[in-house]
Formats: C-alpha cells, sequence, structure tokens
C-alpha cells in the first residue's frame, strides 16, 4: 500500500481557504465562523464560489471544482476548510485532478458531504483529510473545539468507551478511514468506493430512519467493502423518522452487529453533533475492546507532517 501522505502541520498566523463544494452557505453563520478564525489570528481567503447560490448547489459543478482548485493551488493558502456540507461534492469529482492534491498536499478540515472528497483524495492521492466542524456550523458556535491542536500536530487522545457501547468484542488496528454513512454507500461501485481491508471504520449520519440504517451497511456489506475490516467504530446516528428514537437505532444497531467478526463500539463523540471530535482520516489507530480495562480507541499518529 501506498504511503500516507501527510499535510504540514497547521502553523500560527496560516492562511486558511474557505471552500464550498457542497450546498449554499448561511452568510450569518459564515461570517461568525470566519470571525472565530480571524480571531485566533489566522489569514482567510475565500472560494470565488463560497458565497454563490444555485439552487441546492454553491453553484454550478464548474464553479464549485474552480474555487476548490483555485485555493488548492494557491501558494498562499496553506490550509482548506470546508463551510458546510449537504449535497455536491460528489458531482464534482470527474473536475478535480489527484495529482494537483499530490503537488500541493493540503490540510482538508470538514464532514458529512465531503465524505466524497475525503474518500477521492484517499484513494487517489493518499492524502490524510480531516473529518470535524465546518466554518459555517460549528466553528461560528462553539469555540471549544479540538481542531486546532490535531491540525498543528498532536496526536488525538485516546476514547474509552463504556461498557454498554461494545458490540462486539475484539482487537483491530489500521488506517482509520470512512464518514458519513449515506455517502460511503453511494460511493460502491464507484472509483472512490472505499477498500476496508486491514482498516478501522469510522460512520456516522443524520436523518435517516433505523431500516435505511440497516440498508446501508446491507451495501456496504454486499458490496464487499467490509471485507477483512480490522474494527469499526460508530458515532453520532440523529435519527430521520418522526417515530424513531435514538434508543431504537442503537438497538437496531446492536442487533445487526452483535455477532461482527471485528470489534464494534457506538457512541463516539463525532460526526453531526455541536462539537465534534476532530478525526485524522488515514492516520493508524487501534480499536481495543477485549475487556473492561481496555475498551477504548488510540490513535497512533498525528493525521498532520511536523517539520523537525
Amino acid at each position: 500500500m501506498t504511503e500516507l501522505l501527510k499535510p504540514p502541520a497547521l502553523r500560527p498566523n496560516a492562511t486558511i481557504g474557505v471552500a464550498a463544494l457542497s450546498g449554499p452557505v448561511d452568510a450569518d453563520r459564515l461570517a461568525r465562523g470566519i470571525s472565530h478564525l480571524r480571531q485566533k489570528g489566522y489569514r482567510i481567503v475565500e472560494a470565488a464560489n463560497l458565497r454563490k447560490r444555485s439552487g441546492f448547489l454553491a453553484g454550478s459543478d464548474e464553479e464549485r471544482a474552480s474555487g476548490y482548485r483555485e485555493l488548492l493551488r494557491d501558494p498562499a493558502v496553506d490550509a482548506i476548510f470546508f463551510a458546510r456540507g449537504g449535497y455536491g461534492s460528489s458531482r464534482t469529482l470527474s473536475r478535480l485532478d489527484p495529482a494537483e492534491a499530490m503537488r500541493h498536499p493540503k490540510i482538508h478540515l470538514g464532514a458529512s458531504d465531503l465524505t466524497a472528497l475525503f474518500a477521492f483524495l484517499y484513494c487517489h492521492a493518499r492524502l490524510a483529510t480531516f473529518y470535524g466542524p465546518m466554518v459555517a456550523l460549528e466553528m461560528g458556535e462553539d469555540g471549544n473545539l479540538d481542531w486546532e491542536s490535531l491540525l498543528s500536530g498532536s496526536v488525538p487522545e485516546r476514547h474509552r468507551f463504556a461498557d454498554p457501547d461494545i458490540v462486539a468484542q475484539g482487537t483491530g488496528e489500521g488506517p482509520l478511514i470512512g464518514g458519513c454513512l449515506s455517502l460511503l454507500a453511494s460511493l460502491c461501485g464507484t472509483p472512490e468506493a472505499l477498500d476496508a481491508r486491514g482498516a478501522i471504520l469510522f460512520w456516522e449520519d443524520i436523518g435517516e430512519e433505523t431500516y435505511r440504517i440497516d440498508r446501508l451497511l446491507t451495501q456496504l456489506e454486499r458490496s464487499g467493502t467490509l471485507a477483512n475490516l480490522q474494527g469499526m467504530v460508530i458515532g453520532s446516528v440523529l435519527p430521520g423518522g418522526r417515530d424513531q428514537t435514538p434508543e431504537q437505532i442503537r438497538q437496531s444497531l446492536q442487533d445487526r452487529l452483535r455477532g461482527a467478526p471485528f470489534p464494534v463500539a457506538l457512541s463516539f463523540p463525532a460526526g453531526h453533533l455541536p462539537r465534534p471530535r476532530t478525526l485524522p482520516l488515514g492516520a493508524r489507530v487501534r480499536l481495543d475492546l477485549r475487556d473492561k480495562d481496555t475498551r477504548e480507541l488510540v490513535f497512533l499518529e498525528a493525521g498532520v507532517s511536523v517539520a523537525r
């Protein structure tokens, strides 16, 4: 397997490009998020399409792809943060060149619909990315987030799971891959379909009913995505149906995954949450659920390259 390409760590007073590869961005929330970043001392460069609106997208496919690529190629931009998710990043993938990402490896921070872009970058450029808060969402609402230390070179703190969150026992180690479950399933059969062999899969989702979550998992299973998986970490799973409750989804997942041949844990605090943890996708982790003393996810490396 090709070695993971880690972007340079975020420096104080770095320049951050803010991109919109998916849905249109709320101006007020964007302003709060950008203000928060500026207060921290970062300089901001906006993608050309950041404030565009074309129906349910932040501009045409070409405008969104071009806006992102300009930030990627700009030598003054040190990192790319995404304003929001929604839908649309997968429509731009045919307009992107993985060689550009390899020539200009930069921090990418986003979540939700950005799952498709991050899968593209991992599959074709082996670039590490960060699944976490976004500029016009969590960054404008809460300053107590962990992204800054991780992007600066810190290894994420280990997470200990409570006993009720253990679905299947065991231990596994490998690169952490994944994202939003519905996006992961939509990538099956495409060039960006994730190969989870030897990996730890993280997933989360929002607005899906219990049977739909089960169907998405079945699609991943039947497509071979879960073959030789080393472990599964499930983040926030917020119900979509009016009569659905988090506990019903939790019970369904326990019933579905209790007999898994790899360790499985629930309730990792990442995903569609007000204060999500930031995850370095591509970095190696160890999921150890053998007994009560070692029920934890351990991060074995940082997701950025720190100059020595």
